[in-house]
């Protein structure tokens, strides 16, 4: 059946992200047992919490639309998992695997903060007042996560070849790359 209306589309966008926002569940748990750091850990944990809160917001969306909430496979966030395992395969120090992983979850954050724009636009458009609240608000806790995570990645120290770089030392390294 070829889509045809707005409100098709919409229910395509709500299934794919239900579907990524559950693949994430478990990499944020996976994430979380990778992580040496107490306070990223912490910080995988509780956003694995608000994850779990946004599947909810979202089976309340389908709800309201008088349907059961059911999950596409979304393909984006299945290759940024997919990207993930290959990195593994590389066999990084557990320093690297740290800073991969809170640039990984960075494009995780961009992914779905684009995913929530458009399905804020479209319950718009829709009339849907209800559903664009609910999605506003799990748009406000991924921004809120992709600035944590911002914060995190400039304020982690990777060594390089054994030598820990202070800031100056990485601006300087960086600065003559270029």
């Amino acid at each position: 059946m070829a889509m045809q209306t707005i409100e098709e589309l919409f229910e395509h966008e709500l299934k794919d992200i239900y579907g990524a926002e559950q693949s994430l569940l478990d990499a944020l748990e996976q994430m979380a047992t990778e992580s040496s750091d107490r306070e990223i850990k912490k910080g995988y944990q509780q956003h694995r919490k608000e994850t779990q809160g946004q599947i909810k917001r979202i089976e309340k969306i389908f709800k309201s639309m008088g349907q059961k909430a059911e999950a596409e496979t979304c393909a984006g966030m299945e290759g940024l998992i997919k990207e993930k395992k290959l990195f593994m395969r590389e066999k990084p120090s557990p320093e690297l695997l740290e800073f991969y992983n809170i640039g990984a979850s960075q494009k995780v954050e961009r992914y779905e903060i684009t995913a929530y724009e458009s399905l804020i636009d479209l319950a718009e458009k829709l009339g849907m007042s209800d559903a664009v609240e609910l999605l506003e608000q799990s748009l406000q806790e991924e921004e809120a996560t992709l600035n944590k995570l911002k914060a995190i990645a400039s304020e982690f120290e990777v060594s390089d070849e054994g030598e820990e770089m202070d800031a100056d030392e990485e601006e300087a390294s960086t600065s003559s790359r270029r």
